[in-house]
């Protein structure tokens, strides 16, 4: 026993010296503490420790996060009956760096979800009505939530076209089709937001020819398809 306590304070000193601010040993409870900058554990040596026993882990932490287990699991890997604090050690700092990386990987992720669905959620819907002639009508039909734009074509047939936020654009189009229509019909829904040459908001033009020009060239097709005009 002399021996194996020997080999104890032998290692403790060098441990000590290597960590001398973040090492400490509390020889009557026989515990190791450890503490870097951001993480913490406590370790009490049994005492068959150097002759059949490992370290028990009594606390291990990084931030709120608990790490006992993971320390445990990496303490099984060591050698029994050989010297394994500093190993320890330094399998603790491999796992608090582990669990750093993980997390910047998990908030970057995050973040890269939150552009995704952002992008996601905007909608262009199309609307085609036998007609829109109604003062009212066409007053609401200019009058959407603010982050909506899009253009409207009073007469025969009447035009609707939102985009924007797919959230605004949806609840200004079911507003509207509470309203009572000769015929009120969806053409088109996309996921993709579309610019208008006039800019943000909603205007109201007099034909045909004007709404293909605010929705530009590049849109034609796709709308005059919506239209069924093809």
């Amino acid at each position: 026993m002399s021996e194996q306590n020997e080999r104890l304070q032998t290692e403790i000193s060098l441990l000590e010296s290597m960590y001398p601010e973040q090492i400490q040993y509390h020889e009557t409870a026989r515990e190791v503490a450890y503490r870097s900058d951001e993480a913490t554990f406590t370790l009490r040596l049994p005492a068959e420790y150097l002759a059949s026993a490992l370290p028990d882990v009594l606390s291990a932490t990084r931030g709120r996060l608990d790490l006992r287990e993971d320390l445990k699991q990496r303490i099984k890997l060591c050698e029994i009956g050989e010297e394994v604090l500093d190993s320890i050690v330094l399998a603790f700092n491999e796992l608090v760096e582990d669990r750093a990386a993980s997390v910047a990987s998990e908030a970057t992720s995050g973040e890269k979800q939150n552009r995704a669905s952002e992008v996601i959620d905007k909608a262009t819907i199309v609307v085609w009505l036998h007609h829109l002639l109604n003062t009212n009508k066409r007053k609401q039909a200019l009058s959407p939530a603010a982050a909506v734009s899009g253009i409207t074509k009073p007469g025969y047939p009447g035009v609707l076209i939102y985009s924007g936020p797919s959230k605004a654009v949806h609840e200004q189009v079911n507003d509207l089709k509470q309203l009572n229509w000769a015929a009120f019909q969806v053409r088109l829904e996309s996921e993709e937001e579309w610019t208008f040459a006039h800019g943000v908001g909603v205007k109201e033009v007099e034909a045909m020819k004007d709404v293909v020009a605010e929705i530009g060239e590049a849109r034609k097709e796709v709308f005059m398809e919506a239209m069924r005009m093809k």
